[in-house]
């Protein structure tokens, strides 16, 4: 089961004139489970995307990945 939160109260802050556009959640999703990952969850907080998974080689991670650009910011064990 795949869990999606999405925190409107952020969403509705608006972009500055030069900023990236932001990545939908599940872009981020999708770019995990196409390198072999199971998303357990995924949360959006309007400028970082948080995705529980587990990976190819069965460690459970968590990972905060740039909305705007989809790189992996940091990518831990998940206790």
């Amino acid at each position: 089961m795949i869990r999606i939160t999405l925190l409107s109260a952020l969403a509705a802050v608006p972009l500055a004139a030069n900023a990236a556009p932001i990545r939908p959640l599940s872009v981020s999703v999708t770019d995990f489970e196409r390198r072999g990952y199971i998303v357990r969850s995924a949360e959006d907080d309007g400028r970082t995307h948080e995705i529980e998974a587990i990976a190819p080689d069965g460690r459970r991670i968590e990972a905060v990945i740039e909305a705007a650009t989809g790189e992996v910011l940091t990518e831990r064990p998940d206790d």
